[in-house]
């Protein structure tokens, strides 16, 4: 079975032009700034908590009081981004604290624009009131709050941010049984199902996948924007190869410390790798023996031989190296549980659930891999490709419709691809609706028609 054939050239320059679209830049499709005529939420309104992606909060270190990301625009073209690697237990290769906190929404940077268009868009058309946790509510007037996490690390723990917050919210209004309206971007939707799931309760607190449905009781209904509902292959592509910010790059090492990129890898059994010959490749990305393999991300020669050129000497760069690949293999584990604990069963239909996503962006859906002088290479791009062959459409073949970094496919949780194992169970059975816009990954939640389905899903009808 073939993917279906593409204009390779218009794709690849739209490839291109995603790659620096998806860092958030925006200069069109101005926010929303007063509700449309048929915006007739319904009375009592909810409060409504916003929960970002990967990025999409402001991170600092406590002690210093200097920020760390994104810290200003020049830093963003100039920093080597060192600053933002996990520190690692020198024994486990497990991710240990640090003094680093999110505490504000990323909302703009110069012209890059985050979330600060949908916070505008909430407050003037949705007629939401931005509030800090903690402030006691005295009147209707329903209030928005951001739930703020070091998305560096592992979601789970994120969502246990989420309850303390959905907590003090409720203590906010007096009411211990106030249910939230949930409003989610990118990988913040995924921090989400794990909530409805197993609520407050880590990767490290369960006795198993299976869920207790604790997270259901506080959520009125989900928006989901741009949710990798099966993961992501530029997650893959980015532990590969690094992640472009603007005209920089965070180098593939860094990443590979945190915890929350190895969390987004493709979930499902649907084939993300293929070989030269364009067919699919059986290949669990939580599998470590897959990224050794095929020598990728701390594994491959680029990165082992800049690692070793930051050490002070070669027995520095052996032992950082081997950290590395320690904490590779914890990072991984952690992905599987974490993987295991969102497909473990579907949101109960009691709370409904909102899609909004892009599918007219190239989105890388496959990684290529090449044997080239011997060794074996993970391609990203047909630009990439050492020996292309003349029957192959390598854009078709690695990219599909999407938002530049989730597919459509994704959302939809219908891959296009054949599966190369089983069936991939549907993670929501209360999907109310799903909607499509063209826009770029970080641009949707600036797009006005996202923003239309935003507010449309918030005066929705959810009585069951």
């Amino acid at each position: 079975m073939q993917p279906r054939i593409i204009r390779s050239r218009r794709w690849i320059l739209q490839a291109l032009c995603a790659s620096a679209a998806t860092t958030g830049c925006s200069l069109i499709s101005p926010p929303l700034e007063e509700p449309p005529g048929w915006f007739r939420p319904p009375e009592p309104r909810r409060p409504v908590v916003f929960v970002h992606g990967a990025f999409g909060a402001r991170l600092k270190n406590r002690a210093t009081g200097v920020e760390i990301w994104p810290a200003g625009l020049g830093e963003l073209v100039t920093s080597s981004f060192d600053v933002l690697a996990v520190p690692l237990d020198p024994e486990s290769g497990e991710a240990v604290p640090d003094d680093v906190v999110a505490f504000d929404l990323f909302e703009n940077a110069g012209m890059v624009e985050f979330y600060g268009a949908l916070v505008t868009m909430l407050v003037q058309a949705g007629g939401y009131r931005r509030e800090t946790p903690g402030t006691p509510v005295d009147d209707d007037l329903p209030r928005l709050y951001a739930c703020l996490y070091d998305w560096r690390r592992d979601l789970s723990r994120a969502a246990r941010g989420l309850d303390a917050l959905i907590e003090q919210v409720r203590a906010d209004y007096g009411r211990p049984d106030l249910q939230v309206d949930v409003v989610a971007h990118s990988s913040g939707g995924l921090l989400v199902r794990y909530y409805l799931l197993h609520g407050a309760r880590t990767l490290d607190q369960l006795r198993g996948p299976a869920p207790d449905f604790a997270g259901i009781t506080k959520v009125n209904r989900v928006i989901a924007i741009g949710t990798p509902e099966l993961g992501m292959t530029r997650s893959a592509a980015a532990l590969a190869e690094g992640e472009p910010i603007l005209l920089n790059r965070i180098h593939a090492e860094v990443l590979a410390t945190a915890e929350c990129p190895f969390q987004l890898l493709p979930q499902g059994d649907d084939a993300w790798l293929v070989d030269a010959a364009g067919r699919p490749i059986a290949a669990d990305s939580c599998d470590i023996g897959v990224w050794r393999e095929y020598r990728m991300s701390v594994f491959g020669r680029s990165v082992r031989d800049r690692v070793r050129a930051d050490a002070g000497s070669r027995s520095e760069g052996r032992a950082r190296l081997e950290l590395l690949e320690r904490g590779f293999a914890a990072r991984l584990s952690n992905a599987r549980r974490f993987r295991d604990a969102l497909r473990v069963a579907p949101v109960p239909a009691r709370v409904p659930y909102f899609s909004v996503g892009g599918d007219c962006r190239p989105t890388q859906a496959r990684l290529l891999i090449e044997e080239t002088a011997g060794r074996l290479h993970a391609r990203t791009g047909p630009e990439d490709v050492h020996s292309p062959s003349p029957s192959l459409d390598y854009a078709a073949l690695l990219f599909e419709e999407g938002d530049g970094m989730v597919t459509r496919a994704s959302v939809e949780v219908r891959p296009d691809w054949p599966l190369v194992r089983g069936s991939i169970p549907v993670p929501a059975e209360s999907w109310r609706s799903r909607n499509f816009v063209c826009a770029s990954h970080n641009q949707l939640v600036v797009n006005a028609d996202c923003q239309r389905a935003v507010l449309r899903a918030l005066m929705a009808d959810v009585s069951i």
